[in-house]
C-alpha cells in the first residue's frame, strides 16, 4: 500500500500491548511487521494502515493489486460462481426461503446474484468501486459501493449476514462483528470464512499477505464472535485450505468476557510449520499442481457450457437459470 500511514496498534481482539514480532516480510517479499499478541495469542499486522488509508485502498486499488483487473473476467466470474454455489450449501440450512441477506465483501456480485435467483431479498456491500459497478450493471442486483463502517442498513432488519474473506481486512474485527450484529434480527446467523493460522495452505515464506491485517486461530475466533453477542453454531476448517467457517447466532447484547490466552499454542503452530516440513507435508506439490490444472479445467468448463460471452451469461449457466 504506497503512501499510506501506518499506526502501531495494541491487540485489535483482547487489547494486550505486548506482542513478539513473528513476520517482517509478506507473501511478495515486501515490509511488513506481524505479531503475537502475548495475552491473547492473536496474530496481526502492526503497525497497520490507518482505516481511512484502507478505505482509500479497497475503493481503488485492491483488485488492481491483487489480481492486476479492474472489473472480473470470465475465469474470475466462473471461479467465484462456483465458489457461491459452495457458500450457498453452507448458508441454506440455516435460513428459510425468502429470508434477508447482506453479503459484505460481495466482489463481482456472484453470490448476491445466486441468492437473488434463488428468491431471496439480498443485498450487498462491496468497497471496489469497478467491481460494486460491475456487478450492479451485469446482474441487476442491489449491490452497495462502500465498506462496512459507511454502510447503512436498518437494525434488526436481516436474517442472515455472510462476510467470506473479509473480516481479516478490517481495521478491528470486533467492531465489524458488533456491526452486523445490530443489523441482525434476534436469532439472526452470521457465516464468516477467514484464513485460520493453522492452515498449511501457504508455505510458510508466503504465510502474511499485505491486505490481511489479522489471521486467526480459533480460541480467538470464536472468542471475538461471543465477545460481540454471538453464539458459536459450528465452526470447522472444510477443504485442502482449511479455512475457518463460521455459521454463529446472534444470541443477546455483548457482554463481558474474559480472553483465554493461547499465545503458547499460536507460537507452537507457527513453529511446527517450517519449509522442510511444508514440502515434506506434499502441499506445495498439490499446491502447483492446481495452479497448473486449474486453469486448464476453468476454460475446458467454460467451454463446454458455451463459451458464454458476458458474466451473466457464465453464472446463468452455472445456476441453472433458464433465458
Amino acid at each position: 500500500m504506497a503512501e499510506v500511514i501506518w499506526q502501531e496498534q495494541s491487540c485489535p481482539l483482547c487489547g494486550g500491548a505486548e506482542h513478539d514480532v513473528v513476520g517482517t516480510r509478506d507473501r511478495r517479499g515486501a515490509d511488513l511487521r506481524t505479531v503475537l499478541c502475548t495475552k491473547c495469542g492473536h496474530v496481526f499486522t502492526n503497525p497497520a494502515p490507518s482505516p481511512e488509508a484502507l478505505a482509500t485502498y479497497y475503493r481503488d486499488a485492491y483488485r488492481q493489486d491483487y489480481k492486476q483487473i479492474a472489473t472480473p473476467k470470465r475465469k474470475h466470474v466462473y471461479r467465484a460462481g462456483m465458489g457461491a454455489l459452495t457458500r450457498f450449501a453452507r448458508l441454506a440450512p440455516h435460513i428459510a426461503r425468502a429470508a434477508r441477506v447482506i453479503d459484505i465483501g460481495a466482489g463481482g456480485g456472484e453470490f448476491v446474484y445466486l441468492l437473488a435467483r434463488r428468491g431471496f431479498d439480498v443485498a450487498g456491500i462491496e468497497p471496489h468501486a469497478g467491481y460494486a459497478n460491475y456487478a450492479r450493471e451485469m446482474y441487476d442486483v442491489d449491490i452497495k459501493a462502500g465498506t462496512l463502517e459507511t454502510a447503512a442498513f436498518p437494525e434488526n432488519s436481516a436474517d442472515a449476514i455472510t462476510m467470506h474473506h473479509v473480516l481479516e481486512h478490517t481495521s478491528s474485527p470486533l467492531s465489524a462483528l458488533r456491526q452486523i450484529w445490530t443489523w441482525l434480527k434476534p436469532g439472526g446467523i452470521a457465516v464468516i470464512e477467514v484464513p485460520n493460522l493453522a492452515s498449511w495452505a501457504h508455505a510458510p515464506h508466503h504465510r502474511f499477505h499485505k491486505a490481511h491485517l489479522h489471521t486467526f486461530n480459533r480460541t480467538g475466533l470464536e472468542g471475538a464472535f461471543i465477545n460481540a453477542g454471538f453464539e458459536i453454531v459450528q465452526m470447522n476448517a472444510p477443504g485442502d485450505r482449511g479455512h475457518l467457517n463460521v455459521v454463529a447466532k446472534k444470541v443477546s447484547a455483548p457482554a463481558d468476557f474474559t480472553w483465554r490466552n493461547v499465545s503458547a499454542e499460536s507460537r507452537a503452530t507457527l513453529a511446527a510449520h517450517t519449509r522442510l516440513a511444508h514440502i515434506f507435508s506434499g502441499q506445495a506439490f498439490r499446491r502447483l499442481h492446481a495452479s497448473i490444472t486449474r486453469p486448464l479445467r476453468e476454460a475446458r468448463a467454460i467451454r463446454k457450457i458455451g463459451s458464454p460471452e458476458s458474466g451473466r451469461e457464465v453464472l446463468d449457466a452455472l445456476f441453472g437459470v433458464k433465458a
